[in-house]
């Protein structure tokens, strides 16, 4: 895909970079060339978490729905690293998750 974009890739990316906007999907993808080369499924689910207006705490807080942003396990805001990377309640789902991603092949060569 970034053959048929050519140098709009490395002008995509000046903009991304200079854009104040987009904090959370820029933690997803700091790299537009990269982006353009992953092969996701945008559903709504995966929109409004790259967006941060999904069903959780901190944005439920936020616009005023409930009156904590924290996360039920009791520590810090329930934001998208923390129920991605830390958050205890989600101990089993993450587990699961990181085994299905390691069993299943990318087709990206990963040097270490």
């Amino acid at each position: 895909m970034i053959r048929e974009i050519g140098n709009n890739a490395e002008n995509w990316q000046k903009e991304w970079d200079q854009i104040t906007k987009g904090e959370i999907t820029k933690e997803y993808f700091q790299v537009v060339a990269g982006r353009l080369n992953m092969r996701i499924k945008i559903t709504h689910n995966f929109k409004s978490n790259e967006t941060g207006h999904c069903n959780r705490s901190s944005y439920l807080h936020r616009i005023k729905i409930i009156d904590s942003p924290k996360c039920p396990c009791g520590t810090n805001y329930q934001i998208i690293y923390r129920l991605l990377f830390e958050c205890e309640l989600l101990n089993k789902e993450r587990d699961s998750q990181i085994l299905t991603a390691l069993k299943t092949p990318i087709g990206i060569e990963v040097k270490i």
